[in-house]
């Protein structure tokens, strides 16, 4: 099975502080990333480890 991205679409709006974005800026561009990239990956990283620790937890 591939893990090609379907045409789904979540839309996250977030309010963030003038030091947050400059913090999001700069991690995105550390990582050669665009910001929607650097978050987008950064949210699948943390949902895999959420769910890693929920079903080590049961």
């Amino acid at each position: 099975m591939t893990n090609q991205r379907t045409n789904r679409k979540v839309k996250l709006q977030v309010w963030l502080t003038e030091e947050e974005h400059e913090l999001l800026s700069q991690a995105a561009t550390a990582t050669g990333q665009g910001m929607s990239s650097y978050v987008r990956s950064t949210v699948l990283k943390a949902i895999k480890a959420d769910l890693g620790a929920t079903v080590a937890d049961k």
